[in-house]
């Protein structure tokens, strides 16, 4: 299926900015929809799906900061990125704007270059998004994990016999309540009434938002109304449902659709399967090494034993350093395991060719080898699609130091043993394939007996408690290993058994990578 142009809605009260910003994003080949003030943008995301909002701060009628707060409270928009414009300066002024909701900001007057490249990476950021939100309705195999959704008119007299249908039904009677719940759950199929006006008024929206991964099905009621059917198939339909059948083929239908998916999901699930089995990429569950003092350990589970976007990797520099790459390809499971084994020809070929050149040195500056990195893969077209997080860790036993670069990772967590204080390192940058000339910091810490270091990767932040119905989120989770950590020597095993019982896991919904360092 090709890629639809991005539709951009561009908000700006000054007629001549919003003819250059169109002018502008067609020149890229994106589609772009106009409004002049924030209560004619809220009408428009009303009917239309929308890859990415530019808004003017000042705004007639409705400012651009209760503009964006309107937006975010719309299940659809809640993650589409939204960029201001304004020539305000203040730093006050834009923290406040992040705050209430946007993404980034755009300084008037601005370049057109500078302009484009931000409006391309919020894109791929906002692809990536879709990607993320949508991974279970792709690969879930059985009928309990997927769910029909039927659309229909709050008196609608026409009754979907439920009791008959193989995998469960949600009945959804507004455009809200259905933004709301596909964000949520994981949907194999849509049913609409053709009475649900609501929802035939935004077939187009339905089928953007759903990036037209979920079979859409309409239900008829007078298969003799030109009209309706001539409007129906000018949007993304899969199939027609009669309401004059007999109920059971109606039933019939719906229960065959489903059971074609699973057939095709089974198929494909274990030709990738047998793929992966085979690849010469793979990494042991588990990795426990010592050099002199320092203890380095390695927790990697792949999803339901299925092969993921996460990665690490190991290098000798010498005796008494060490080299560490621990990554995670964004999305889920077949789709981020197709680019690992590219990121990691990228990064074993990089590090064995600067290995022992004496103008590089990693253990001092692995922001630099990010750098080279980041350059590669942003000339990579295919690579440059999909985005990745890396964290290089060095070892250095001689100076009792340990350095780190981070391109896009969670901020990692240093237990400074002295002190009997844990604290996330301030340590962030772009992720990889962004932009081709983003900077990384090196961080250089040192390290003293009982000291300890803890990289993770979102498998374990994106876990959800049971009892709670929430995600653990980073907080949650620093606060667990606080419980542990200090003492003098630990396990990750230990780590991951405090995870899984304080916080009430039952399963991992992502393959998950926990990396430790510590100094005996």
């Amino acid at each position: 299926m090709a890629k639809h142009s991005p539709h951009i809605l561009v908000v700006d009260s000054n007629t001549a900015t919003l003819k250059y910003i169109e002018f502008t994003l067609t020149g890229i080949g994106y589609k772009s929809t106009l409004a002049k003030n924030g209560l004619e943008a809220i009408e428009k995301t009303k009917n239309q799906h929308f890859d990415l909002i530019i808004s003017d701060l000042y705004l007639p009628l409705m400012s651009g900061n209760d503009l964006v707060r309107q937006i975010r409270q719309t299940p659809e928009y809640k993650l589409t990125p939204f960029i201001f414009l304004s020539d305000n300066k203040e730093e006050e002024t834009w923290i406040q704007n992040l705050n209430d909701g946007a993404d980034d900001f755009i300084t008037k007057p601005f370049k057109q270059e500078v302009f484009i490249s931000k409006i391309r990476a919020h894109i791929k950021k906002t692809q990536l998004r879709k990607e993320i939100t949508d991974h279970s309705r792709k690969h879930n195999l059985s009928f309990d994990k997927g769910n029909i959704v039927f659309c229909t008119h709050k008196d609608n007299k026409f009754k979907l016999p439920l009791q008959y249908i193989k995998t469960p039904v949600k009945i959804i009677k507004s455009d809200k309540n259905l933004f709301s719940y596909l964000k949520k759950e994981n949907v194999w199929r849509i049913i609409i009434d053709d009475n649900a006006i609501w929802a035939i008024s935004i077939l187009d929206k339905i089928s953007k938002t759903t990036e037209q991964l979920i079979p859409i099905d309409i239900l008829i009621s007078d298969s003799k109304d030109t009209d309706k059917i001539d409007y129906l198939l000018t949007n993304h339909i899969d199939s027609f449902l009669y309401k004059q059948l007999d109920e059971r083929l109606i039933i019939h239908q719906i229960n065959s659709s489903v059971q074609q998916e699973l057939n095709l999901k089974n198929k494909y699930f274990n030709a990738l399967n047998t793929a992966a089995k085979q690849s010469p990429v793979r990494f042991e569950n588990q990795y426990n090494e010592d050099i002199h003092d320092f203890n380095i350990q390695v927790i990697h589970q792949a999803y339901n034993k299925l092969a993921g976007g996460d990665f690490y990797e190991t290098f000798d520099v010498d005796k008494q350093k060490k080299i560490i790459v621990v990554g995670d390809v964004m999305g889920k499971k077949w789709d981020a395991w197709f680019f690992v084994p590219a990121y990691i020809a990228y990064i074993r070929s990089t590090i064995n060719f600067f290995m022992n050149r004496e103008e590089f040195d990693f253990i001092k500056s692995p922001g630099k080898f990010l750098e080279i990195i980041n350059q590669s893969i942003f000339k990579d077209l295919k690579l440059s699609e999909v985005f990745t997080t890396l964290s290089i860790i060095g070892i250095c036993s001689k100076t009792s130091q340990i350095s780190i670069a981070s391109a896009g990772a969670l901020q990692p967590l240093f237990y400074n043993a002295k002190e009997n204080k844990l604290t996330q390192l301030n340590i962030v940058g772009t992720l990889l394939g962004v932009i081709p000339d983003a900077h990384y910091l090196s961080l250089i810490q040192d390290f003293n007996q009982g000291d300890k270091l803890l990289l993770y990767t979102d498998g374990y932040v994106e876990a959800v408690n049971d009892r709670t119905g929430s995600m653990i989120g980073e907080d949650v989770f620093l606060n667990s290993i606080k419980q542990v950590v200090s003492k003098r020597t630990i396990r990750l095993a230990d780590i991951e058994t405090q995870l899984i019982h304080t916080l009430n896991i039952s399963k991992f919904d992502d393959d998950r990578t926990l990396f430790l360092v510590q100094k005996n």
